[in-house]
Protein backbone atom coordinates (compact mmCIF):
# COMPACT_ATOMS: atom_id res chain seq x y z
CA UNK A 1 0.00 0.00 0.00
CA UNK A 2 1.45 3.38 -0.91
CA UNK A 3 2.13 5.98 1.79
CA UNK A 4 -0.50 8.58 0.77
CA UNK A 5 0.67 11.18 3.26
CA UNK A 6 4.18 11.05 1.87
CA UNK A 7 2.87 11.03 -1.71
CA UNK A 8 0.79 14.14 -1.06
CA UNK A 9 3.72 15.86 0.67
CA UNK A 10 6.08 14.99 -2.20
CA UNK A 11 3.55 16.17 -4.77
CA UNK A 12 2.95 19.42 -2.86
CA UNK A 13 6.68 20.11 -2.63
CA UNK A 14 7.12 19.36 -6.34
CA UNK A 15 4.27 21.72 -7.24
CA UNK A 16 5.69 24.39 -4.95
CA UNK A 17 9.06 24.14 -6.69
CA UNK A 18 7.38 24.23 -10.11
CA UNK A 19 5.38 27.31 -9.08
CA UNK A 20 8.58 29.02 -7.94
CA UNK A 21 10.16 28.26 -11.29
CA UNK A 22 7.04 29.47 -13.13
CA UNK A 23 7.00 32.69 -11.08
CA UNK A 24 10.68 33.28 -11.82
CA UNK A 25 10.07 32.66 -15.50
CA UNK A 26 7.08 35.02 -15.45
CA UNK A 27 9.12 37.74 -13.70
CA UNK A 28 11.93 37.31 -16.22
CA UNK A 29 9.41 37.60 -19.06
CA UNK A 30 7.89 40.78 -17.61
CA UNK A 31 11.34 42.31 -17.15
CA UNK A 32 12.32 41.30 -20.68
CA UNK A 33 9.12 42.83 -22.09
CA UNK A 34 9.71 46.06 -20.19
CA UNK A 35 13.30 46.15 -21.45
CA UNK A 36 12.17 45.54 -25.03
CA UNK A 37 9.42 48.16 -24.76
CA UNK A 38 11.87 50.72 -23.41
CA UNK A 39 14.38 49.85 -26.13
CA UNK A 40 11.75 50.20 -28.85
CA UNK A 41 10.45 53.60 -27.68
CA UNK A 42 11.35 56.45 -29.99
CA UNK A 43 13.60 59.03 -28.27
CA UNK A 44 12.14 62.51 -27.90
CA UNK A 45 12.87 65.57 -25.77
CA UNK A 46 10.45 67.78 -23.86
CA UNK A 47 11.02 70.94 -25.87
CA UNK A 48 9.04 72.29 -28.79
CA UNK A 49 10.13 74.70 -31.51
CA UNK A 50 7.44 77.11 -32.69
CA UNK A 51 7.75 79.49 -35.63
CA UNK A 52 6.39 82.92 -34.64
CA UNK A 53 4.42 84.59 -37.42
CA UNK A 54 4.36 88.35 -37.90
CA UNK A 55 1.66 90.84 -36.98
CA UNK A 56 -1.76 89.60 -38.11
CA UNK A 57 -0.30 86.16 -38.98
CA UNK A 58 0.27 87.41 -42.52
CA UNK A 59 3.72 85.95 -43.04
CA UNK A 60 6.52 83.98 -41.43
CA UNK A 61 8.91 86.88 -42.12
CA UNK A 62 9.51 89.91 -39.89
CA UNK A 63 11.03 93.13 -41.24
CA UNK A 64 12.50 93.88 -37.80
CA UNK A 65 12.30 92.78 -34.17
CA UNK A 66 12.11 94.99 -31.09
CA UNK A 67 12.69 92.91 -27.95
CA UNK A 68 12.53 93.86 -24.28
CA UNK A 69 12.79 91.94 -21.01
CA UNK A 70 12.07 93.08 -17.47
CA UNK A 71 15.18 91.37 -16.05
CA UNK A 72 17.67 91.86 -18.86
CA UNK A 73 18.60 90.16 -22.12
CA UNK A 74 21.40 87.77 -23.12
CA UNK A 75 22.27 87.67 -26.84
CA UNK A 76 24.41 84.99 -28.48
CA UNK A 77 25.86 85.98 -31.85
CA UNK A 78 27.73 82.88 -33.04
CA UNK A 79 29.32 82.35 -29.63
CA UNK A 80 29.84 86.02 -28.85
CA UNK A 81 27.74 86.75 -25.75
CA UNK A 82 26.33 90.21 -25.02
CA UNK A 83 24.31 91.11 -21.93
CA UNK A 84 21.84 93.98 -21.65
CA UNK A 85 20.41 95.33 -18.38
CA UNK A 86 16.75 95.16 -17.35
CA UNK A 87 14.28 97.19 -19.39
CA UNK A 88 16.75 97.44 -22.28
CA UNK A 89 15.35 97.24 -25.79
CA UNK A 90 17.25 95.61 -28.62
CA UNK A 91 16.30 95.92 -32.28
CA UNK A 92 17.23 93.46 -35.00
CA UNK A 93 17.14 93.90 -38.76
CA UNK A 94 18.78 91.83 -41.48
CA UNK A 95 21.88 94.04 -41.24
CA UNK A 96 22.60 92.72 -37.74
CA UNK A 97 23.24 89.17 -38.92
CA UNK A 98 26.53 87.65 -40.07
CA UNK A 99 25.99 85.24 -42.94
CA UNK A 100 23.73 82.29 -42.11
CA UNK A 101 24.44 82.35 -38.40
CA UNK A 102 21.38 82.71 -36.14
CA UNK A 103 21.12 85.16 -33.27
CA UNK A 104 19.86 83.50 -30.08
CA UNK A 105 18.19 85.52 -27.34
CA UNK A 106 17.11 84.56 -23.82
CA UNK A 107 15.86 86.52 -20.83
CA UNK A 108 17.99 86.65 -17.69
CA UNK A 109 16.80 84.39 -14.87
CA UNK A 110 14.49 82.57 -17.29
CA UNK A 111 12.33 85.69 -17.61
CA UNK A 112 10.00 86.24 -20.55
CA UNK A 113 10.99 88.09 -23.73
CA UNK A 114 8.51 90.52 -25.24
CA UNK A 115 8.49 91.17 -28.99
CA UNK A 116 7.10 94.70 -29.00
CA UNK A 117 6.24 94.87 -32.70
CA UNK A 118 3.91 91.85 -32.44
CA UNK A 119 0.50 92.47 -30.92
CA UNK A 120 -1.93 89.62 -30.47
CA UNK A 121 -4.84 89.82 -28.04
CA UNK A 122 -2.13 90.44 -25.46
CA UNK A 123 1.49 91.57 -25.45
CA UNK A 124 3.61 88.82 -27.01
CA UNK A 125 5.83 87.60 -24.14
CA UNK A 126 7.74 84.39 -24.75
CA UNK A 127 9.30 81.88 -22.40
CA UNK A 128 12.45 80.04 -23.40
CA UNK A 129 14.72 81.06 -26.26
CA UNK A 130 14.18 83.10 -29.41
CA UNK A 131 16.28 81.83 -32.30
CA UNK A 132 16.41 84.36 -35.17
CA UNK A 133 17.48 83.75 -38.77
CA UNK A 134 18.06 86.28 -41.54
CA UNK A 135 16.75 85.41 -45.01
CA UNK A 136 16.20 87.65 -48.06
CA UNK A 137 12.49 88.08 -47.20
CA UNK A 138 13.17 89.22 -43.61
CA UNK A 139 13.78 87.61 -40.21
CA UNK A 140 12.43 84.20 -39.17
CA UNK A 141 11.84 83.71 -35.43
CA UNK A 142 11.74 80.32 -33.71
CA UNK A 143 10.67 80.10 -30.07
CA UNK A 144 12.16 77.05 -28.34
CA UNK A 145 10.70 76.20 -24.95
CA UNK A 146 9.46 73.34 -22.78
CA UNK A 147 6.26 71.68 -23.99
CA UNK A 148 4.55 72.20 -20.63
CA UNK A 149 5.34 75.93 -20.66
CA UNK A 150 4.20 76.22 -24.27
CA UNK A 151 0.87 74.72 -23.24
CA UNK A 152 0.28 77.43 -20.62
CA UNK A 153 -0.33 79.87 -23.46
CA UNK A 154 -1.95 77.42 -25.88
CA UNK A 155 -4.69 76.46 -23.41
CA UNK A 156 -5.45 80.08 -22.50
CA UNK A 157 -5.44 81.04 -26.22
CA UNK A 158 -7.56 78.12 -27.40
CA UNK A 159 -10.21 77.94 -24.66
CA UNK A 160 -11.70 80.65 -22.42
CA UNK A 161 -10.22 80.30 -18.93
CA UNK A 162 -13.69 80.77 -17.47
CA UNK A 163 -14.71 77.32 -18.76
CA UNK A 164 -15.08 74.51 -16.19
CA UNK A 165 -11.92 72.98 -14.76
CA UNK A 166 -12.47 69.56 -16.36
CA UNK A 167 -12.99 71.13 -19.79
CA UNK A 168 -9.70 73.01 -19.41
CA UNK A 169 -7.97 69.78 -18.39
CA UNK A 170 -9.40 68.01 -21.45
CA UNK A 171 -8.11 70.89 -23.57
CA UNK A 172 -4.67 70.62 -21.96
CA UNK A 173 -4.41 66.88 -22.65
CA UNK A 174 -5.65 67.30 -26.21
CA UNK A 175 -3.25 70.18 -26.90
CA UNK A 176 -0.32 68.29 -25.35
CA UNK A 177 -1.13 65.25 -27.48
CA UNK A 178 -1.32 67.38 -30.61
CA UNK A 179 2.06 68.90 -29.73
CA UNK A 180 3.85 65.59 -29.24
CA UNK A 181 2.27 64.21 -32.41
CA UNK A 182 3.74 67.12 -34.38
CA UNK A 183 7.09 66.82 -32.65
CA UNK A 184 7.66 63.67 -34.69
CA UNK A 185 8.62 65.83 -37.69
CA UNK A 186 9.33 69.43 -38.68
CA UNK A 187 6.66 71.45 -40.46
CA UNK A 188 9.38 74.01 -41.22
CA UNK A 189 12.46 71.81 -41.73
CA UNK A 190 14.69 74.74 -42.79
CA UNK A 191 14.54 76.02 -39.20
CA UNK A 192 13.64 72.78 -37.42
CA UNK A 193 10.28 74.16 -36.29
CA UNK A 194 7.55 71.68 -35.42
CA UNK A 195 4.64 74.12 -35.83
CA UNK A 196 3.81 77.80 -36.12
CA UNK A 197 1.71 79.85 -33.72
CA UNK A 198 -1.38 80.25 -35.94
CA UNK A 199 -4.67 78.41 -36.37
CA UNK A 200 -2.92 76.21 -38.93
CA UNK A 201 -1.68 74.31 -35.85
CA UNK A 202 -2.49 75.57 -32.33
CA UNK A 203 -2.97 79.21 -31.42
CA UNK A 204 -0.06 80.22 -29.18
CA UNK A 205 0.49 83.46 -27.27
CA UNK A 206 -2.73 85.02 -28.50
CA UNK A 207 -3.94 85.45 -24.92
CA UNK A 208 -2.07 85.88 -21.65
CA UNK A 209 -1.41 82.86 -19.49
CA UNK A 210 -4.06 82.56 -16.78
CA UNK A 211 -3.98 80.76 -13.42
CA UNK A 212 -6.80 78.43 -14.53
CA UNK A 213 -5.00 77.46 -17.73
CA UNK A 214 -1.69 76.93 -15.92
CA UNK A 215 -3.44 74.77 -13.30
CA UNK A 216 -5.09 72.63 -16.00
CA UNK A 217 -1.71 72.02 -17.63
CA UNK A 218 0.08 71.29 -14.34
CA UNK A 219 -2.62 68.91 -13.08
CA UNK A 220 -2.47 66.85 -16.30
CA UNK A 221 1.31 67.05 -16.64
CA UNK A 222 2.72 64.70 -19.31
CA UNK A 223 -0.68 63.08 -20.03
CA UNK A 224 -1.38 62.31 -23.69
CA UNK A 225 -4.03 60.48 -25.71
CA UNK A 226 -3.00 57.22 -27.32
CA UNK A 227 -4.51 54.55 -29.51
CA UNK A 228 -2.90 51.11 -29.50
CA UNK A 229 0.16 52.58 -27.82
CA UNK A 230 0.68 55.41 -30.31
CA UNK A 231 0.10 59.12 -29.77
CA UNK A 232 -2.85 60.32 -31.84
CA UNK A 233 -3.37 63.52 -33.81
CA UNK A 234 -5.89 65.05 -31.43
CA UNK A 235 -7.72 67.65 -33.48
CA UNK A 236 -10.18 69.96 -31.75
CA UNK A 237 -12.42 72.85 -32.77
CA UNK A 238 -14.95 75.34 -31.38
CA UNK A 239 -18.51 74.03 -31.81
CA UNK A 240 -20.12 71.01 -33.46
CA UNK A 241 -23.12 70.96 -35.76
CA UNK A 242 -24.52 68.10 -33.72
CA UNK A 243 -22.34 65.53 -35.49
CA UNK A 244 -18.59 64.94 -35.59
CA UNK A 245 -16.77 64.82 -38.91
CA UNK A 246 -14.07 62.31 -37.95
CA UNK A 247 -10.86 61.78 -39.89
CA UNK A 248 -12.69 62.09 -43.22
CA UNK A 249 -12.74 65.85 -42.63
CA UNK A 250 -9.17 65.81 -43.95
CA UNK A 251 -9.26 63.21 -46.72
CA UNK A 252 -11.52 60.73 -48.47
CA UNK A 253 -9.22 57.73 -48.20
CA UNK A 254 -9.26 55.27 -45.32
CA UNK A 255 -6.55 56.02 -42.74
CA UNK A 256 -5.34 54.82 -39.36
CA UNK A 257 -6.90 57.93 -37.83
CA UNK A 258 -10.39 56.59 -38.64
CA UNK A 259 -9.99 54.25 -35.67
CA UNK A 260 -9.68 57.03 -33.08
CA UNK A 261 -11.28 60.11 -34.71
CA UNK A 262 -14.95 59.25 -34.50
CA UNK A 263 -17.38 60.20 -37.30
CA UNK A 264 -21.06 60.44 -36.41
CA UNK A 265 -24.10 61.30 -38.51
CA UNK A 266 -26.67 59.75 -40.83
CA UNK A 267 -25.73 57.63 -43.85
CA UNK A 268 -28.53 59.18 -45.90
CA UNK A 269 -26.73 62.56 -45.84
CA UNK A 270 -23.91 61.03 -47.87
CA UNK A 271 -26.10 59.51 -50.59
CA UNK A 272 -25.90 62.67 -52.76
CA UNK A 273 -29.62 62.34 -53.38
CA UNK A 274 -32.54 64.73 -53.19
CA UNK A 275 -33.89 62.74 -50.27
CA UNK A 276 -30.57 63.03 -48.45
CA UNK A 277 -30.50 66.80 -48.96
CA UNK A 278 -34.05 67.12 -47.67
CA UNK A 279 -33.17 65.16 -44.53
CA UNK A 280 -30.10 67.32 -43.92
CA UNK A 281 -32.05 70.54 -44.43
CA UNK A 282 -34.58 69.37 -41.84
CA UNK A 283 -31.75 68.64 -39.41
CA UNK A 284 -30.24 72.10 -39.93
CA UNK A 285 -33.59 73.88 -39.67
CA UNK A 286 -34.88 72.02 -36.61
CA UNK A 287 -31.75 70.88 -34.81
CA UNK A 288 -31.84 68.21 -32.15
CA UNK A 289 -32.66 69.25 -28.60
CA UNK A 290 -30.57 66.41 -27.24
CA UNK A 291 -27.39 67.81 -28.85
CA UNK A 292 -25.10 69.01 -26.08
CA UNK A 293 -24.50 72.34 -27.86
CA UNK A 294 -28.12 72.96 -28.78
CA UNK A 295 -28.16 76.29 -26.91
CA UNK A 296 -24.74 77.49 -28.11
CA UNK A 297 -24.62 80.57 -30.33
CA UNK A 298 -22.64 78.73 -33.03
CA UNK A 299 -24.91 75.67 -33.04
CA UNK A 300 -26.68 77.26 -36.02
CA UNK A 301 -25.89 80.28 -38.21
CA UNK A 302 -27.08 81.99 -41.39
CA UNK A 303 -25.15 83.87 -44.06
CA UNK A 304 -26.78 85.98 -46.79
CA UNK A 305 -24.49 86.68 -49.74
CA UNK A 306 -25.69 88.98 -52.50
CA UNK A 307 -24.18 88.21 -55.91
CA UNK A 308 -24.14 91.61 -57.58
CA UNK A 309 -21.55 92.40 -60.23
CA UNK A 310 -18.78 93.34 -57.78
CA UNK A 311 -19.44 90.33 -55.58
CA UNK A 312 -19.34 88.03 -58.60
CA UNK A 313 -16.00 89.49 -59.71
CA UNK A 314 -14.60 89.04 -56.21
CA UNK A 315 -15.78 85.43 -55.99
CA UNK A 316 -14.46 84.47 -59.41
CA UNK A 317 -11.11 86.14 -58.77
CA UNK A 318 -10.78 84.21 -55.53
CA UNK A 319 -11.63 80.94 -57.29
CA UNK A 320 -8.95 81.58 -59.88
CA UNK A 321 -6.37 82.34 -57.19
CA UNK A 322 -7.31 79.20 -55.27
CA UNK A 323 -7.00 77.12 -58.44
CA UNK A 324 -3.46 78.43 -58.93
CA UNK A 325 -2.51 77.70 -55.32
CA UNK A 326 -4.35 74.37 -54.98
CA UNK A 327 -5.08 73.00 -58.47
CA UNK A 328 -5.87 69.54 -57.12
CA UNK A 329 -8.76 70.97 -55.08
CA UNK A 330 -10.07 73.75 -57.34
CA UNK A 331 -10.54 72.81 -60.99
CA UNK A 332 -11.71 75.29 -63.62
CA UNK A 333 -13.19 73.87 -66.84
CA UNK A 334 -14.34 75.52 -70.04
CA UNK A 335 -14.89 74.18 -73.52
CA UNK A 336 -13.18 77.07 -75.27
CA UNK A 337 -11.67 79.55 -72.78
CA UNK A 338 -8.55 79.45 -70.63
CA UNK A 339 -8.99 79.48 -66.85
CA UNK A 340 -7.61 83.00 -66.44
CA UNK A 341 -10.68 84.27 -68.33
CA UNK A 342 -12.96 83.14 -65.51
CA UNK A 343 -12.82 86.54 -63.82
CA UNK A 344 -14.34 88.16 -66.92
CA UNK A 345 -17.65 86.34 -66.40
CA UNK A 346 -20.47 88.66 -65.31
CA UNK A 347 -22.84 86.37 -63.44
CA UNK A 348 -23.18 83.12 -61.52
CA UNK A 349 -25.76 80.70 -62.89
CA UNK A 350 -25.63 78.10 -60.14
CA UNK A 351 -23.87 77.01 -56.95
CA UNK A 352 -24.68 73.48 -55.87
CA UNK A 353 -23.42 70.84 -53.50
CA UNK A 354 -21.66 67.93 -55.17
CA UNK A 355 -21.12 65.71 -52.15
CA UNK A 356 -21.42 65.49 -48.37
CA UNK A 357 -20.14 63.20 -45.68
CA UNK A 358 -22.44 61.31 -43.34
CA UNK A 359 -21.76 64.00 -40.73
CA UNK A 360 -23.38 66.47 -43.11
CA UNK A 361 -20.09 68.17 -43.97
CA UNK A 362 -19.98 69.53 -47.52
CA UNK A 363 -17.08 67.86 -49.34
CA UNK A 364 -17.56 69.35 -52.80
CA UNK A 365 -19.38 72.20 -54.54
CA UNK A 366 -19.85 73.21 -58.17
CA UNK A 367 -20.02 76.85 -59.30
CA UNK A 368 -21.28 77.54 -62.83
CA UNK A 369 -21.13 80.59 -65.06
CA UNK A 370 -22.08 80.95 -68.70
CA UNK A 371 -18.76 79.58 -69.96
CA UNK A 372 -17.17 77.87 -66.95
CA UNK A 373 -17.70 75.16 -64.37
CA UNK A 374 -15.57 75.30 -61.22
CA UNK A 375 -15.40 72.38 -58.79
CA UNK A 376 -14.15 73.03 -55.26
CA UNK A 377 -13.21 70.11 -53.03
CA UNK A 378 -12.33 69.76 -49.32
CA UNK A 379 -14.02 71.49 -46.42
CA UNK A 380 -11.33 74.12 -45.82
CA UNK A 381 -11.07 75.25 -49.44
CA UNK A 382 -14.87 75.38 -49.73
CA UNK A 383 -14.93 77.65 -46.69
CA UNK A 384 -12.25 79.81 -48.28
CA UNK A 385 -14.09 79.99 -51.60
CA UNK A 386 -17.54 80.90 -50.25
CA UNK A 387 -16.47 83.06 -47.31
CA UNK A 388 -16.08 86.81 -47.61
CA UNK A 389 -14.17 88.87 -45.05
CA UNK A 390 -16.19 91.44 -43.11
CA UNK A 391 -19.56 90.03 -44.19
CA UNK A 392 -22.08 89.42 -41.41
CA UNK A 393 -23.13 86.07 -39.96
CA UNK A 394 -26.32 85.78 -37.89
CA UNK A 395 -25.94 83.19 -35.14
CA UNK A 396 -28.32 80.91 -33.27
CA UNK A 397 -28.98 83.52 -30.58
CA UNK A 398 -29.60 86.25 -33.21
CA UNK A 399 -26.24 87.87 -32.47
CA UNK A 400 -24.15 89.23 -35.36
CA UNK A 401 -20.62 88.10 -36.14
CA UNK A 402 -18.20 89.67 -38.61
CA UNK A 403 -16.73 86.93 -40.74
CA UNK A 404 -13.01 86.44 -41.18
CA UNK A 405 -11.52 85.03 -44.37
CA UNK A 406 -13.50 81.77 -44.35
CA UNK A 407 -16.96 80.43 -43.56
CA UNK A 408 -17.57 79.33 -39.97
CA UNK A 409 -17.86 75.70 -41.09
CA UNK A 410 -18.64 73.44 -44.03
CA UNK A 411 -21.84 72.12 -42.43
CA UNK A 412 -24.54 73.95 -44.38
CA UNK A 413 -27.12 73.80 -47.14
CA UNK A 414 -27.67 76.45 -49.82
CA UNK A 415 -30.89 78.35 -50.44
CA UNK A 416 -30.78 80.01 -53.88
CA UNK A 417 -32.53 83.13 -55.12
CA UNK A 418 -32.59 83.70 -58.89
CA UNK A 419 -33.77 86.64 -60.96
CA UNK A 420 -36.73 86.49 -63.36
CA UNK A 421 -38.66 83.24 -62.89
CA UNK A 422 -36.55 82.19 -59.95
CA UNK A 423 -35.49 78.91 -61.55
CA UNK A 424 -32.12 77.41 -62.28
CA UNK A 425 -30.80 78.66 -65.62
CA UNK A 426 -31.41 82.29 -64.78
CA UNK A 427 -28.86 84.48 -63.03
CA UNK A 428 -28.24 83.66 -59.39
CA UNK A 429 -28.77 86.86 -57.42
CA UNK A 430 -28.30 85.69 -53.86
CA UNK A 431 -27.42 82.63 -51.82
CA UNK A 432 -28.35 82.00 -48.20
CA UNK A 433 -26.18 79.50 -46.39
CA UNK A 434 -28.00 77.82 -43.50
CA UNK A 435 -25.13 76.51 -41.44
CA UNK A 436 -24.14 74.76 -38.24
CA UNK A 437 -21.12 74.70 -35.97
CA UNK A 438 -17.83 76.54 -35.97
CA UNK A 439 -14.60 74.94 -37.13
CA UNK A 440 -13.59 71.86 -39.09
CA UNK A 441 -15.66 69.44 -37.02
CA UNK A 442 -12.97 66.83 -36.30
CA UNK A 443 -12.09 65.65 -32.79
CA UNK A 444 -13.13 67.45 -29.61
CA UNK A 445 -15.67 70.26 -29.65
CA UNK A 446 -14.48 72.83 -27.13
CA UNK A 447 -17.97 74.12 -26.40
CA UNK A 448 -19.11 70.53 -26.20
CA UNK A 449 -16.39 69.91 -23.63
CA UNK A 450 -17.68 72.89 -21.65
CA UNK A 451 -21.22 71.50 -21.64
CA UNK A 452 -20.10 67.99 -20.71
CA UNK A 453 -17.98 69.32 -17.85
CA UNK A 454 -21.01 71.27 -16.67
CA UNK A 455 -22.88 67.97 -16.50
CA UNK A 456 -20.23 66.51 -14.22
CA UNK A 457 -17.99 64.59 -16.65
CA UNK A 458 -14.27 64.41 -15.89
CA UNK A 459 -11.56 65.34 -18.39
CA UNK A 460 -10.98 61.65 -19.15
CA UNK A 461 -14.71 61.09 -19.75
CA UNK A 462 -14.92 64.16 -21.99
CA UNK A 463 -12.02 62.92 -24.10
CA UNK A 464 -13.57 59.43 -24.31
CA UNK A 465 -16.71 61.08 -25.69
CA UNK A 466 -14.74 62.42 -28.67
CA UNK A 467 -11.81 60.02 -29.22
CA UNK A 468 -11.19 56.30 -29.09
CA UNK A 469 -8.12 55.37 -27.08
CA UNK A 470 -6.64 55.84 -23.64
CA UNK A 471 -4.67 58.40 -21.67
CA UNK A 472 -1.04 57.56 -20.87
CA UNK A 473 2.02 59.36 -19.55
CA UNK A 474 4.16 60.53 -22.44
CA UNK A 475 7.18 58.59 -21.11
CA UNK A 476 5.15 55.40 -21.57
CA UNK A 477 5.08 56.15 -25.29
CA UNK A 478 8.44 57.82 -25.92
CA UNK A 479 11.89 57.50 -24.41
CA UNK A 480 12.37 60.99 -22.96
CA UNK A 481 15.86 62.42 -23.49
CA UNK A 482 17.45 65.68 -22.42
Amino acid sequence: MPNYDKLVADTTEKNRNNNKEDNLNETDAIQQNLLEENTMKAPIDKKVRVLIMNQGYQSIYHTKLSIVCSEGIIVDRNGKISEYPYDSEITLTNKDFEGNQPICIVGKNDSKLQIKNINRNCSAQYRGKLECYAVPEGIVVINELLVEEYLYSVVSSEMPSTYPEEALKAQAISARTYTYFHKKSYSYPEWKAHMDDSTAFQVYMNCEETPNAVRAVDETKNQVLTYKGEIVESFYYSTSSGYNGGASVWNDSVSAADAYLIETGEEIYATNSEEGEQHYQMFIDNGNKTDIEYCEAWYRWEYHRTLDKNAVKELLQKLYQLSCAQPQKVRIRSQFLSSDQLKNENAIQDIRILSRKKSGMVAGVMIETEHFRVSVMSQHVIRQALGCAKDTIIRNDNSSYTMGEILPSAYFYIEKIYDKSGKKGNTLKQIILHGAGYGHGCGMSQNGAKELAGRGLTAAEILAYYYNGEIKAVDMVYQIVD
